[in-house]
Parts: C-alpha cells; structure tokens; sequence
C-alpha cells in the first residue's frame, strides 16, 4: 500500500469477516490503532474524528488501486455502512 498511514500489523486473518465489515474499513482500522484504543474499541464506538480519518484512508486505499470502489459502500458491521462520494472531475 502506499499510504501515507498504513498499519504495519495488518489485520488477522478473519477479523474483517468475523465482523462483516469490509476488508479496507479493517485495514484503516488496524492503521489508527494504538495504545489507547483497540481496534475492538474503534470498530465497536469510533470517534467523529477516528471516522472522518477511516473514511479518507479509505479513499487513499481506493484512490491507489488497493481495493475497489464497488458501488461506495463498506461495510462497517452488519448495520453500518461507510458511503463514499463520488469524486469530482473537471
């Protein structure tokens, strides 16, 4: 990946499954984690400003062909979804 926040842990195998939550939400994920928050604890209740950073690393993955856009929707968990905009183009 070539992001400028990337995690060096990705994350476990199954995790984003176990979850039904899209591989590149559990990637952005696992990027923001640290020692004060999980990623437990960012899937389970994000902060406005831990969504809005998951949301723009999520189009960086996008953007660098690392996932696919699909129709703009990621899931995040079997009732939340993370909706991209489509971009501009002049």
């Amino acid at each position: 990946m070539n992001n400028r926040i990337c995690s060096c842990v990705p994350p476990p195998v199954g995790w984003s499954v176990n979850r039904q939550t899209h591989p590149a939400i559990a990637q952005a994920i696992f990027a923001l984690c640290n020692d004060e928050r999980t990623p437990e604890e960012i899937w389970e209740a994000p902060t406005p400003e831990e969504w809005r950073m998951i949301s723009e690393l999520v189009m960086e993955y996008v953007a660098d062909g690392d996932f696919a856009v699909d129709n703009g929707k990621f899931a995040w968990g079997p009732f939340e979804t993370l909706r991209l905009l489509p971009t501009r183009r002049n």
